[in-house]
C-alpha cells in the first residue's frame, strides 16, 4: 500500500506524534510506503521523524482550519497516488472532501475534541462524565464559551453549529479508529452507527523485558500531567484516608502543581509526598522499579489511559477510577483494582489492599505483565491497523482483558 498519513504536526510533541513515530517503521518494515502530509514542525526532532517515511510535504491547509487555498496537500496526493489516507490530528476533515471517492479514508481520533467543544468532556458545575451527544446540553454548560487569555474578559466565543458540522463531515471516511469502548459509544450516542467504527486500542512499541518484582517498599507512583482531568486531587484527598503507611511519588508538572502541593500540606499528607516534577524516562524506570502500585486517579474520561499500559510492561499492579476508556485496560482482580469513578474512599480503600498485601500486589503485578503480552501487543497491533487500512479488517471489535475479541 502507499499510505499518506496526515497530522497536524511534524516532529515528536505528544501521544498522537509518538503513535505514528512507532507505526510507520512497523508498517514500512511489512512493505507499505508511508508519506507524511503535516501542517508545521512541532520544534522537536523534525529531522529524526521526517527520516521515518518514504517523503514529507508541508501542507498549510492542515494548521488553519483548511482556509489556505495553497493547493499543497491536493499536489501531495497527486504526487503520492495512495492507496489509503490515514488521517490523525487535523484543524478540520474538510480538507479531505476533494478526495472522496477517490481513495479510502481513515482516520484514527484520540480525544474528545471532536464530539465536545471543552474537549475533556466532563460538566463545568458538576465535574461528572458527560454521556451526552454534541447538542443542546453543551449550551447549558456553557460550552460556547471557551478560556482565552488574550481576550480583555478572558474568554471568547466558539460556534457549536460549526463544531457539530465537523462532527457530521467524518461520515465520509470509509473508517474510524477509536481506542476504547467509551469512544467507540462516544461516537454511537453522537449517530454513527457501531459499523462504521473499529476499537484499535493504542499500543506503544516497548522493548520486551523481564520485569522486576514488586517491591516490599511501600511506594506509590503517580506518572501524568499535573492538570485538573489528571485526578491528583482527588489521590491526594484518599491519601489522607489510606490508614496503611506510604510514599507517593508525583513524577510530572503542570498548572496545578501549585495548589496540589498547598493541598498535600492542608491535608498533612506532605511528608509523604514528594513531588519530583518532569521526569526523563529513564529515570521513570528506577520509579517503577521502586514502586508497589501505580495510581491512576482520573476523573475525565480517559480516551484510553496509556500510562496502564506503562504500568502493565514494568509488572506493576494499579489502582484508578473507571474513567473512560481506563476498564478496558484495567481489570478488576486481574491486573489492578478498579474503583467507580471519582470514589475517593474507594480508591483509599484500594490502595491499603495494595499496601497491607504484598502477596496480592505481586500476583496482580505478575498477571498484568502477562496480559499486556497477550492483549496489547504491538505486533498484534500493526497487523490489525493494516488490515482496517488495506479495508480487509471487519468493521469493529471490542476488547476484553478477561475474554477474547468479540466481533
Amino acid at each position: 500500500m502507499k499510505i499518506l498519513i496526515l497530522n497536524h504536526y511534524l516532529g515528536t510533541l505528544g501521544g498522537v506524534e509518538q503513535n505514528i513515530a512507532d507505526v510507520v517503521p512497523a508498517l514500512r518494515a511489512r512493505g507499505h510506503e508511508c508519506w507524511l502530509a503535516y501542517g508545521c514542525g512541532s520544534g522537536r526532532e523534525e529531522e529524526v521523524c521526517a527520516a521515518r517515511f518514504n517523503g514529507v510535504f508541508p501542507c498549510p491547509e492542515l494548521r488553519d482550519d483548511g482556509r489556505s487555498r495553497e493547493g499543497a496537500l491536493a499536489a501531495a496526493f497527486e504526487q503520492v497516488a495512495p492507496t489509503v489516507v490515514y488521517a490523525h490530528k487535523l484543524p478540520t476533515v474538510a480538507v479531505l472532501e476533494p478526495f472522496v471517492g477517490r481513495t479510502r479514508l481513515v482516520r484514527m481520533i484520540h480525544d474528545h475534541d471532536l464530539c465536545c467543544p471543552r474537549h475533556h468532556k466532563y460538566y463545568t458545575f458538576s465535574n461528572r462524565i458527560c454521556h451526552a451527544p454534541l447538542g443542546w446540553r453543551c449550551w447549558l454548560d456553557l460550552a460556547f464559551l471557551r478560556r482565552d487569555r488574550s481576550k480583555p474578559a478572558g474568554v471568547s466565543f466558539q460556534n457549536l453549529v460549526a463544531a457539530r458540522r465537523e462532527l457530521d463531515r467524518h461520515r465520509l471516511f470509509d473508517a474510524l479508529l477509536v481506542g476504547s469502548r467509551f469512544m467507540l459509544d462516544e461516537l454511537a450516542e453522537n449517530g454513527f452507527p457501531p459499523n462504521s467504527v473499529r476499537i484499535l486500542s493504542p499500543c506503544v512499541n516497548l522493548p520486551q523485558q523481564p520485569t522486576t518484582p514488586v517491591p516490599q517498599t511501600r511506594n506509590l507512583l503517580f506518572v501524568g500531567q499535573l492538570i485538573k482531568g489528571k485526578g491528583v486531587h482527588l489521590l491526594l484527598e484518599s491519601l489522607a484516608q489510606v490508614r496503611s503507611p506510604f510514599a507517593l511519588r508525583i513524577a510530572g508538572d503542570g498548572n496545578a502543581r501549585a495548589g496540589l502541593e498547598a493541598q498535600a500540606r492542608d491535608l498533612g499528607v506532605d511528608d509523604r509526598v514528594e513531588f519530583l516534577g518532569w521526569v526523563p524516562r529513564a529515570e521513570l524506570e528506577s520509579l517503577y522499579r521502586e514502586a508497589r502500585a501505580l495510581v491512576v486517579p482520573s476523573f475525565w474520561a480517559e480516551p484510553f489511559g496509556m500510562i496502564g499500559l506503562e504500568a502493565m510492561h514494568h509488572g506493576r499492579p494499579v489502582v484508578g477510577f473507571a474513567a473512560g476508556g481506563i476498564p478496558d485496560w484495567l481489570a478488576d482482580g486481574e491486573n489492578g483494582l478498579l474503583v467507580a469513578e471519582r470514589d475517593v474512599a474507594g480508591l483509599a480503600a484500594g490502595i491499603d489492599r495494595l499496601l497491607d498485601d504484598h502477596a496480592l500486589a505481586a500476583r496482580l503485578g505478575a498477571r498484568a505483565h502477562e496480559l499486556l503480552r497477550a492483549r496489547f501487543s504491538f505486533a498484534a497491533y500493526t497487523v490489525a491497523l493494516e488490515a482496517v487500512l488495506a479495508g480487509e479488517a471487519p468493521a469493529t471489535h471490542h476488547l476484553h482483558l478477561s475474554g477474547e475479541l468479540d466481533s
